[in-house]
């Protein structure tokens, strides 16, 4: 298989060979194939095959795995206490025995939103504080805010970057954002004037401990959070064949999940996974999914295309129309002799060769034959036949008489006319490829692929015609849609 070293992204797609999706041209579709020519039912057997299209190899896929976090609100909204403190519990005012305050804060419901990979959860604590204080003759005098009217409130922030495990369970590593005033209104702090204190400061860094106590008991019940089931049904839908027409069908050979960048929109966190994969085309009737368990998820190590085989054929009727279309009326003169080519038939010879029989009239009327190896002229995009010579071993006694009709200059005509045409073959197999990428299978799973290229690989002789192999290579997503 050719090497793109050309550009970045090239350098990022990790090949795969598959068995061949089969895309024939002209006379190859749909009509009885004409008998073999003499020079064909002469070859052996073993001189008219292709070799094999590769083994399937590594290749990635996108899967970006949607997972809506509403279920860790309800964990999260568990673990944190919705009170905390007392009015009746007193705390000593810094070394001062004879001043004590007090509060309790009232939490609110968390709502949450996803900045970058993170999770942030907010709430606002209301609270009521109450000082005391003790003077040396009397009773104990009081007072506070927040116990007869609006409240002072605080905002309380955790965010939590949230991960999947090898196991699929959500990993958690919650931690406090931030504690602070919901404002810098006056309404929003506590000064007790018979203590001569803000003690929102206080009620700030009491919240902050206790919240800070409660996030080793979140993150060990968000990991609680199995998602093995649902990934479990993704990964039975990524082993179904896809078909792309009929009797040709794409199978995937999912073998891993592996763990990608983190984001997030709204309440739906999306882990950009990559999946390996050993995808390949087979023909005949749908093979029945059979998959393996769902694996552990594994580490990213990035790269993300694939490489599919196209097999294609051009038939030698429709090489013979071409190179015919090409050289018919062509004349050539030598020694003040000329012939014009009427027809070429282009046939199978031995040691993978082509054998171009030309059909020719003017001051000689007859036929030669010339032998030639195929190749691929990507500049073109053309298989030609650059090396042609004549057949030596032709009994053509008219061309023995006439040895000037072997001239260089027809020789030369013909090595560079005699052109088989592959683009059609390849484009029809970028679009049927691009046409069974993009689809939505089983309602849940859809696929977006871009084919980017087909590169050719090689041509061979066989017997029904010429054979190409070539690459498709491109990118390809699988989306999964959530369900609850």
């Amino acid at each position: 298989m050719p090497t793109h070293a050309g550009t970045a992204v090239r350098r990022s797609w990790l090949r795969l060979a598959a068995p061949p999706l089969v895309v024939a041209l002209g006379a190859a579709c749909g009509r009885e194939r004409a008998p073999d020519p003499p020079a064909l039912r002469e070859l052996t057997a073993a001189a008219l095959e292709a070799p094999p299209v590769p083994a399937a190899t590594l290749s990635r896929f996108g899967v970006p795995l949607d997972y809506d976090f509403t279920p860790v609100l309800a964990v999260v909204e568990r673990a944190v206490p919705t009170t905390f403190g007392s009015l009746e519990e007193r705390r000593q005012l810094g070394d001062d025995r004879r001043r004590h305050y007090a509060f309790e804060a009232t939490r609110g419901p968390f709502t949450t939103f996803v900045v970058g990979s993170e999770v942030h959860l907010r709430t606002t604590l209301s609270y009521a504080a109450r000082g005391y204080y003790d003077p040396p003759v009397g009773p104990t005098l009081r007072a506070g805010c927040g116990t007869g009217g609006a409240r002072p409130q605080i905002v309380v922030e955790l965010v939590t970057p949230l991960t999947l495990g090898p196991d699929w369970r959500l990993r958690s590593k919650a931690r406090v954002a931030d504690v602070a005033p919901a404002s810098t209104r006056s309404s929003d702090r506590c000064r007790v004037s018979i203590l001569r204190y803000d003690v929102t400061d206080r009620v700030v860094a009491a919240a902050r401990k206790g919240i800070t106590a409660k996030l080793p008991e979140i993150d060990r019940t968000v990991a609680r959070v199995d998602l093995t089931e649902r990934v479990t049904r993704w990964w039975e839908l990524l082993n179904r064949p896809i078909r792309l027409a009929d009797g040709v069908w794409l199978v995937l050979q999912p073998q891993r999940l592996r763990a990608g960048r983190v984001t997030g929109r709204g309440r739906v966190i999306t882990v950009e996974a990559g999946l390996d994969a050993y995808p390949k085309i087979v023909t005949g009737a749908a093979a029945a999914a059979t998959a393996l368990p769902l694996p552990p998820l594994a580490d990213h190590t990035g790269g993300r295309g694939f490489s599919i085989a196209l097999e294609g054929i051009v038939d030698y009727t429709t090489a013979s129309r071409a190179v015919t279309a090409a050289l018919q009326g062509r004349t050539v003169t030598q020694a003040g002799q000329s012939v014009t080519v009427r027809s070429v038939a282009v046939s199978a010879a031995p040691a993978g060769r082509l054998a171009l029989t030309v059909a020719f009239t003017g001051d000689a009327n007859g036929s030669l034959r010339l032998l030639g190896a195929p190749r691929y002229d990507a500049a073109r995009g053309r298989v030609t036949v650059p090396d042609l010579e004549y057949d030596l071993d032709t009994d053509n006694t008219l061309v023995d008489a006439v040895a000037w009709v072997r001239s260089d200059a027809l020789r030369a005509l013909f090595r560079e006319k005699a052109e088989l045409p592959v683009a059609p073959v390849l484009e029809r197999g970028r679009a049927l490829l691009a046409k069974g990428l993009n689809r939505t299978v089983g309602g849940t799973m859809t696929l977006s692929a871009t084919v980017d290229s087909v590169a050719v690989d090689g041509v061979y002789v066989t017997a029904p015609g010429v054979v190409v192999h070539a690459s498709a290579a491109g990118t390809a997503r699988v989306s999964v849609r959530q369900q609850r």
